[in-house]
């Protein structure tokens, strides 16, 4: 039905008292619809539509974020700022300075913090789990080389977490 209008018309063979009889089938509902023409193809077509429409309009409406915690040219942030607070540099564009002031500015800076804390926790969570994958495997195999360099990995992420979190604690 959605591209034309119900089930194609079509010969039916219809078998009776042992017999195959051969009907012609057509169907006038079909005939009479397309008098409207135009009109029910915009209605057939209308789900598509607002479809695209609304992933337009929801494209227009997102906007990108007014800085980056690494410097992005193609995006324009590559003016190198740091945070009050835990000295986190950041990077932004041109017109960041004319934008954000006062308030602003400090809720750009809690965000930027915010998401510096949290990459800091995920990039340790991922150096804990190589770290611990590599002490499985020279425990699997009796690896005392990869078990010594295993124990020995750094996990720079966290060690930077942890004196993030304790000037936090200061702080407050």
């Amino acid at each position: 039905m959605f591209f034309g209008g119900g089930f194609p018309s079509s010969n039916v063979h219809v078998y009776s008292n042992g017999r195959m009889r051969y009907t012609y089938q057509q169907r006038q509902d079909r005939r009479d619809n397309q008098g409207d023409g135009g009109l029910g193809v915009f209605v057939q077509l209308m789900p598509i539509l607002i479809l695209i429409l609304v992933s337009a309009l929801s494209q227009l409406m997102v906007s990108s974020p007014p800085y980056s915690l690494s410097p992005r040219p193609s995006v324009g942030h590559i003016h190198r700022r740091v945070t009050d607070h835990l000295g986190v540099v950041y990077y932004v564009g041109d017109t960041f300075s004319e934008e954000y002031t006062g308030s602003s500015l400090k809720t750009v800076e809690r965000n930027v913090e915010d998401d510096y804390i949290a990459n800091l926790r995920n990039n340790c969570w991922k150096e804990k789990q190589q770290k611990e994958g590599l002490l499985y495997r020279a425990r699997y195999f009796g690896d005392t080389d990869m078990y010594h360099k295993a124990q020995k990995m750094s996990t720079p992420s966290c060690s930077r977490l942890s004196e993030t979190m304790k000037s936090l604690e200061n702080f407050w």
